[in-house]
């Protein structure tokens, strides 16, 4: 039987790019040896030649003590189906690289992709960068330390970090000092040596060092001119206070910063309400309005 139908294209179909490599860092016993640190991008099939299209970062999260890049390609799918070039990108990990090293990578991951804005069909001027728990954190920091040199070290350095809007999903707004053994849903998180994965990403006791810790905190570094935020976090989350995002709001909102909150009743650190469609709609929505 034969049917003539109209099917209008609301989606796009979706190309993987896994593996690229945006930057080689110290690793191991530093400067005994290099690791490659690489990013997966999710892009419009047969974005060539259509135009440039706005760039969403992602950073996956893990206590800064385990991070799998891959983990969100399937969500930040959403994204690039309608429209948006997706990456997701790699840091060193608390156990080779104290802060900022973090941050440092995230921006080199961001100076690579306006460095190879033509290939994959970017539009430089539209960048936004999200995360998760300890990616929430570092979302924030990349986006609150916009054009301050000294977190633009390593690779591309004629290129721009700039980002115009953060999203950032249950991720602490401060570093403090915690039990170096902790779990989540009754599942141990990786050991950290018994004492503080804060102290072991640092490289400093945050309490004995105040002045030196309120550095590492993005609220230090918000001001009138600081990027729109998208906030997320879950009342019922054990991991991550969700205290600490209310009062990163208040601090954004006194200073005049465009932000959205949204607490999201009941859901858990990672919990899966954060990953329905009515969310991703509504970062789809924020994204679009900003960039």
């Amino acid at each position: 039987m034969r049917y003539k139908i109209d099917i209008p294209v609301k989606e796009q179909p979706v190309t993987l790019i896994s593996g690229i490599t945006f930057a080689q860092v110290p690793y191991w016993f530093p400067f005994y040896n290099y690791k490659d640190l690489k990013m997966d991008i999710l892009a419009p099939s047969g974005s060539s030649g259509q135009g440039k299209r706005p760039l969403f970062v992602w950073i996956c999260g893990g206590g800064f003590a385990t991070m799998e890049r891959s983990a969100y390609i399937p969500w930040l799918t959403y994204f690039a189906k309608r429209g948006y070039i997706a990456a997701s990108v790699e840091y060193r990990l608390s156990n080779s690289a104290h802060f900022p090293a973090q941050i440092e990578d995230v921006k080199k991951a961001i100076r690579f992709l306006r460095a190879h804005a033509d290939e994959y069909g970017i539009d430089p001027d539209r960048v936004a960068v999200g995360g998760e728990s300890a990616g929430g954190n570092l979302a924030s920091m990349v986006g609150v330390t916009n054009d301050i040199a000294a977190f633009d070290v390593g690779e591309y350095p004629e290129q721009s970090s700039h980002v115009s809007a953060v999203v950032n999903f249950y991720g602490p707004a401060v570093l403090v000092k915690e039990p170096g053994k902790r779990s989540m849903d009754g599942i141990p998180l990786p050991d950290t040596a018994g004492y503080s994965r804060t102290i072991q990403l640092l490289g400093f006791d945050p309490e004995a060092e105040p002045e030196r810790a309120a550095k590492t905190a993005a609220q230090y570094y918000i001001n009138e001119n600081t990027v729109p935020f998208f906030l997320a976090h879950g009342t019922g989350d054990t991991l991550v206070d969700i205290s600490g995002s209310d009062e990163f709001y208040q601090i954004l909102s006194q200073n005049h910063v465009r932000v959205e909150y949204y607490r999201i009743q009941g859901a858990a650190h990672m919990g899966m309400e954060f990953y329905q469609d009515e969310m991703s709609q509504r970062v789809l929505e924020f994204l679009n309005k900003t960039l």
